[in-house]
């Protein structure tokens, strides 16, 4: 049984962790001084117990037994304390168990004996499914199961993509409101607020996921764990790329192939729109410069290959035909690069009701003439 000591007082901490050994059966596999170093590492260290005093500065233990909860509520909690009143709380917190100092052998072992007991007719825990929450294109989460994530309301989705987008940084609850509940009495908004979180919640503890999502009075939380994200492994993937050059230029084009769709582009989610032109535009300029190493090394067929798929993505860029126009005018096709001229001709008066612009229209009149 794994156990994390918390203490602020040294002789203590050395005291609990010496009459734990004693015991025996018992692998203290952290120990801290105050609160808040020990709630770092508790996921890491993933615990099956952890012992806290409770009159500590900064962050009480009953403070810290909350937080705890909140990271893995499978974690038993025994409390150590000098004083009687703390009992009361203690349980209304699901403690296991209190100690009162100084420890008495054996009223610890038979804290400890109740742990046993408790872990012997716990069911075996599973480990929970690491999900992959996808936001290329649409949001989806996949977690393992044929059935699709559930979402309680078009709302709870929303708002989960919009935490995902802010994800590992608080958000406060007044622009939450006028994001999702603009147009909405401010004491509804906030109720609906509250409804939607919990909405959300629920849906995560059926799943069965290890994400979460937190309330710090003014503010919410979310925190994806060691689950995946598209959007953000996507762009760790091009951190990992290696120099850009002909040998390795596969790698890059392979990169720019798994960009599966614009980010959200399925919903009519207006704070979305900044996220999706970020992306595009590391998209584009990544491709670009794919591009140009090509051209720069004379492999006209591999060049129209990244400039084809650079079409697929941006069919409605001027600045990209205009790229392909000087390409093929460069290497002495004029049919060719008249032929996308008029094609852009063609795009920009059916999407636009507009002409090309004036420095594309002269390089054209000087070229085609």
């Amino acid at each position: 049984m794994k156990a994390i000591l918390v203490d602020d007082e040294g002789l203590a901490l050395k005291d609990l962790e010496r009459q734990l050994e004693k015991i025996g059966d018992i692998e203290i596999v952290g120990k801290f001084q105050n609160a808040a170093a020990a709630l770092q590492r508790v996921g890491e260290l993933r615990p099956d117990v952890a012992f806290l005093d409770i009159d500590m500065p900064e962050i009480s233990g009953l403070e810290a037994a909350e937080q705890i909860h909140k990271i893995n509520d499978d974690i038993e909690i025994v409390f150590v304390t000098a004083h009687h009143e703390y009992a009361i709380k203690a349980f209304e917190l699901a403690a296991l168990d209190y100690v009162l100092k100084p420890i008495n052998a054996d009223r610890l072992l038979h804290t400890i004996n109740r742990l046993k007991l408790r872990a012997s007719i716990r069911p075996a825990s599973t480990e929970p499914p690491v999900a992959t929450i996808s936001c290329f294109t649409r949001l989806r989460i996949e977690y393992g199961k044929a059935e699709p994530f559930s979402w309680r309301t078009v709302r709870a989705q929303e708002l989960f993509a919009y935490m995902v987008y802010k994800r590992n940084q608080p958000v406060r609850k007044d622009i939450l409101l006028d994001l999702l509940w603009p147009d909405t009495e401010y004491k509804k908004a906030f109720t609906q607020l509250y409804t939607t979180v919990y909405q959300i919640r629920k849906s995560i503890e059926a799943a069965g996921l290890t994400i979460r999502l937190t309330n710090s009075g003014s503010d919410y939380y979310l925190d994806l764990g060691n689950n995946r994200y598209d959007v953000q492994e996507w762009e760790n993937g091009r951190l990992s790329l290696p120099e850009l050059n002909p040998e390795t230029a596969a790698q890059h084009i392979a990169w720019l192939r798994s960009y599966e769709g614009d980010y959200l582009s399925e919903t009519d989610y207006v704070w979305a729109e900044n996220e999706r032109k970020r992306l595009r535009d590391i998209w584009y300029k990544h491709a670009l410069s794919v591009s140009e190493m090509w051209r720069a090394s004379d492999c006209r067929k591999e060049t129209l290959e990244i400039y084809e798929l650079m079409e697929q993505r941006f069919p409605f860029s001027e600045e990209l035909y205009f790229l392909i126009m000087q390409f093929h005018s460069d290497n002495g096709d004029l049919d060719m690069s008249k032929l996308k001229y008029d094609q852009l001709c063609s795009m920009l008066h059916e999407e636009y009701a507009i002409s090309p612009s004036v420095a594309v229209r002269q390089w054209a009149d000087a070229t085609f003439r």
